[in-house]
């Protein structure tokens, strides 16, 4: 019978002791064990693999549209060197070649506090299509 009884006061002793007495909800979020059956919540390389699908990248060039001024045109240059309106590089439109708006770009610099301009490049912008390319003359 003694037996019986420790076994009893063992048994109750461990499902007491096991248990949540304050009756308080578990305030740290889930266990890893209770993560993995609930099926809303993915772990970390599955969170990734399904931004990865998710991802979509548009490689497509834009749609092609006229240019209706040299404004335009050439804010288009400025976009394709990606200048700001304070930077000190200028743009200056210098004619039409055909189809193509055609632009200088020049960056102010100075040599021993003298400020000089550098030709960064000539542009031409196709009226058409709003391209943007390097134009040699």
């Amino acid at each position: 019978m003694s037996k019986y009884l420790i076994a009893v006061l063992i048994v109750t002793l461990l499902l007491g002791g096991c248990s949540n007495q304050n009756g308080m909800e578990n305030t740290k979020g889930p266990s890893i064990m209770e993560a993995r059956k609930d099926s809303g919540r993915l772990s970390s390389d599955e969170l990734i693999r399904d931004a990865r699908n998710d991802a979509m990248i548009n490689v497509e060039e834009t749609p092609a549209r006229k240019i209706a001024s040299k404004e335009e045109a050439k804010s288009r240059v400025m976009d394709y060197l990606d200048l700001k309106e304070h930077d000190s590089t200028s743009v200056s439109f210098e004619g039409m070649q055909g189809n193509f708006y055609v632009f200088h770009a020049t960056d102010l610099v100075h040599f021993n506090n003298h400020p000089e301009n550098l030709s960064r490049g000539w542009y031409k912008v196709n009226r058409n299509t709003g391209k943007v390319s390097s134009w040699e003359h």
